[in-house]
Formats: C-alpha cells, structure tokens, sequence
C-alpha cells in the first residue's frame, strides 16, 4: 500500500513539475516581480526612500508565454506618488497587453515647524527642523534645506510639526511705501546719488517705482537693501 502511495506521490508531483516547465502561460507572481523592478528602478533615481505595492493580475487572465522581452511603461511620463497605472505587453507572435495598477509612497526629509507660527513671521533657523514625511500627502512643494525658508516671512499661521510650503513663503518688506531712500543710478563707468521717495513697497530684488525728491521725476529701480533703490539711466 505504501509503495503504491510512494508511486502515486511521485507520479502527481513530477506531473506538476512537468508541467510548470512546459506551462504556455505566463506566471503572474513573475510579472508582478518584472514591474516591481521596472518601478525600483525608476524610483532609485529620484533618490528617495519608497514603497511599492502592485494589485495583482486577475488570475483567471491567461496569457500566453512571451518568446522576446517583455515591454513594460507608464501611462503618464512620470512615476508619481500615489496611484499609477502601467502597460505591460508582449510584441510578437502572441502579442498581449496588460495594465496594472502599482501605489507608491514617497518619503523625504522635508522642512517642519518646531513650534506653532503665527501669520507675518519672520522665519529663523531655529522654528524648523527636517523630518522624513510621506510625499504623497502633500499638496504643495515642500522644501529640503532650512535655510530655504531662513528670513522669510510667513503668509499664513503654520501648527506645530507642519511642513513648511514654498506657497506659504515671501520675501520680507524692507522699503515701505512714502520712505525715504537712496537713489543710485549707474551709467558707463560712473555713478551718483540722489535723495528720493519709495512710491511703492518692495523686497530685496524687487523692481518698485520712485520719486527723485529734487526733479519729481518718477522712475523704476530695483531695491538693493533697506535704504537704497539701484537705477539703470
């Protein structure tokens, strides 16, 4: 009775054996481990740490054993983080195609908030850190160097923990409308200087109008620091 079992087992498991390597199908853990791949690699480029998971293919869809290398993309041009949808096919004899859906998260060290801030702030390096947060959650750029968001002010109130947006960002006022400044004006070697009055307010870099307070004459300049306004004659 035994040796009968012994012969039965034998025969079943070299039947599947068998059958595992003459198979005409595709087997779909494989081409789960051929996107996952393709996905890896993609992502190993961008330099930040993720996480894969790719639904699996519906098993009663039979495809049939590609004779060259299967070809497999993404719909849009990029890998993004949350949900992506990819084709894979096979071109030649027995041509498919497939499309599966892979979900990805992103993590990277981003710029938070150590403390609550307050509207108008003006940001130091000591109200942030960087912390690994998921970038799928996201909904805006975020930064990867404090010193990015260093003396900058702040457009809206931001908690405790919070990621700090470049959309939540502007420069600081240095030069309020009606001041008092310097007028500098360079043309072909020389330059001279001129008492005059900020028509507008403005950051540092930004283009605003002034007054020269002799001539009334009013012209654009590019404010330089708190007290000076450069101009090109």
């Amino acid at each position: 009775m035994k040796l009968i079992l012994h012969l039965l087992l034998s025969s079943l498991l070299f039947s599947s054996c068998a059958y595992a390597i003459d198979t005409p199908f595709e087997n779909h853990q494989d081409l789960n481990k051929k996107v996952y791949a393709y996905l890896s690699a993609t992502l190993d480029a961008q330099e930040a740490d993720y996480q894969i998971e790719i639904q699996n293919i519906d098993s009663r869809l039979k495809l049939k054993k590609c004779p060259s290398n299967i070809e497999i993309k993404s719909t849009l041009a990029h890998i993004k983080p949350g949900k992506n949808t990819l084709i894979m096919q096979c071109v030649g004899s027995t041509p498919w195609r497939v499309f599966m859906t892979a979900r990805v998260k992103l993590f990277s060290y981003a710029v938070v908030s150590k403390h609550p801030l307050n509207k108008g702030h003006l940001i130091k390096e000591s109200d942030l850190k960087l912390e690994k947060i998921q970038l799928t959650q996201l909904r805006s750029s975020h930064l990867s160097d404090i010193k990015q968001a260093t003396n900058q002010v702040l457009k809206k109130r931001i908690n405790r923990h919070e990621v700090v947006s470049v959309n939540n960002l502007s420069k600081p006022i240095i030069i309020k409308k009606g001041e008092t400044i310097t007028i500098v004006a360079k043309n072909n070697g020389f330059q001279i200087s001129m008492k005059g009055v900020a028509l507008m307010a403005g950051s540092k870099g930004d283009k605003i109008k002034v007054k020269n307070i002799k001539t009334k004459k009013v012209i654009q300049g590019i404010v330089f620091d708190a007290q000076t306004v450069k101009v090109t004659l």
